[in-house]
């Protein structure tokens, strides 16, 4: 017994499904690659895809959270005064303001980042990067 009730979507870009050759790949520096799965009116998902050394400097943001799941290989992630190695399956936790970094310890290594709300201008770098391929 399933009720079925009109969508309360707010924004009419959002797929409920996506496919493979749907998904949207921006190179960026150091070699990352990203891969922008998805979002919804207030959550995005990519998958980063890293060459070994490759690092993302300190940064916070002040508008989202984020979370950063490991889908292979290994990781130095800081978080806050924290650093810890990180192995697939292992998730850490971004809050608002809080300084972060990444830096990749394999090379092929990759992690899940989710962000909410979503963060509009990777929505439109990944589509500017389609554009010019």
């Amino acid at each position: 017994n399933f009720i079925f009730r009109e969508s309360n979507r707010f924004r009419k870009d959002v797929k409920m499904f996506v496919e493979k050759s749907e998904i949207l790949k921006t190179e960026m520096a150091d070699g990352v690659v990203r891969r922008m799965l998805g979002y919804g009116d207030k959550i995005m998902a990519c998958e980063m895809i890293f060459p070994k050394g490759a690092y993302v400097e300190p940064h916070c943001h002040n508008s989202h959270q984020q979370m950063v799941y490991v889908l292979r290989g290994k990781f130095e992630l800081q978080c806050g005064e924290e650093k810890r190695i990180m192995l697939p399956g292992n998730l850490c936790y971004c809050g608002y303001n809080e300084i972060h970094a990444t830096r990749s310890l394999e090379d092929g290594s990759a992690i899940l980042d989710v962000h909410t709300p979503l963060r509009q201008d990777i929505i439109d770098d990944s589509h500017a990067a389609q554009k010019s391929q």
